[in-house]
């Protein structure tokens, strides 16, 4: 079989940078809308985004991408005989899943295999890190399929979302819920089980929700990396960045801002951390 490719929703909010390095990466975007305007997701920053928000007094929209979108990606590439491995968002979070198996149903190809990342943003830059290592070191690609579902399985995701509007417009979070939670100032930790968005605490300060992230990366046992995500809040993260670097001197600590599509739903200030158990 030829090369592998691997494929990655915008989502993960990959860098020019490394998509300069790796020939081998390919991003299948999805889209933002405001108003009648549609961007895809890299050409929208958050700040742009939340500016037009403001300015249009209009709540944003996502969009997944279509099975087109992914043939348009994956059919030169089987036709050259490559293998491809397609990384999504959670598909508790998005349809963006269904549309790649769509894609594939199409293709009738044995060659292109999809994962399910269960996490977003750095999440799923790791899995396409790790799988262009595993190809180069003579990997198939139904080994590196069945190694990043390991992989994804002992991946977790916790936020904290500086203001609840975004969720609750977005239908994560009941109208009840985020009054509430905005008149008492409770800061609620969320994270992902089986793909989607539950509480994991409730706390009444900001400082005290970063503070309770970090204690609960303690009951996990040997970590494989810690990924401290942003929206508009760097400052924050580079604090709690360092904080886990001292706390984890052994285990690599990243800061990187998420995109458009997670500030449509998740709104400025938020800080999260991606984190994944080392595998045995």
């Amino acid at each position: 079989m030829g090369k592998l490719h691997v494929l990655l929703d915008s989502t993960a909010h990959i860098g020019q940078q490394i998509l300069d390095n790796c020939p081998e990466l390919h991003v299948v975007p999805l889209a933002v809308m405001v108003g009648e305007q549609v961007w895809p997701e890299p050409e929208l920053s958050n700040a742009e985004l939340f500016r037009l928000v403001t300015a249009s007094g209009q709540h944003p929209r996502t969009s997944q991408p279509s099975p087109g979108d992914f043939l348009h990606v994956l059919q030169p590439l089987v036709d050259q005989g490559c293998e491809c491995i397609i990384i999504t968002i959670s598909g508790g979070l998005s349809g963006t899943v269904r549309s790649a198996g769509a894609a594939v149903h199409m293709l009738n190809s044995a060659q292109v295999h999809i994962v399910d990342s269960g996490t977003t943003a750095i999440g799923m830059e790791r899995m396409a890190q790790t799988a262009i290592e595993l190809a180069r070191q003579g990997l198939t690609a139904p080994d590196i399929a069945a190694c990043l579902q390991k992989i994804a399985a002992a991946t977790y995701t916790m936020f904290v979302p500086d203001t609840l509007e975004y969720l609750h417009k977005g239908g994560r979070i009941g109208g009840a819920a985020a009054l509430f939670g905005t008149i008492l100032q409770i800061r609620p930790i969320l994270y992902l089980t089986e793909g989607k968005v539950s509480v994991l605490d409730k706390v009444r300060t900001r400082s005290r929700a970063l503070a309770r992230m970090t204690d609960e990366l303690q009951l996990y046992g040997r970590l494989a990396y810690i990924g401290i995500v942003h929206i508009e809040a760097e400052t924050e993260a580079v604090h709690l960045a360092e904080k886990l670097r001292e706390q984890y001197p052994a285990v690599p600590v990243t800061v990187t801002p998420a995109g458009s599509v997670l500030g449509v739903h998740l709104g400025p200030g938020i800080v999260g951390i991606v984190f994944q158990k080392a595998l045995d």
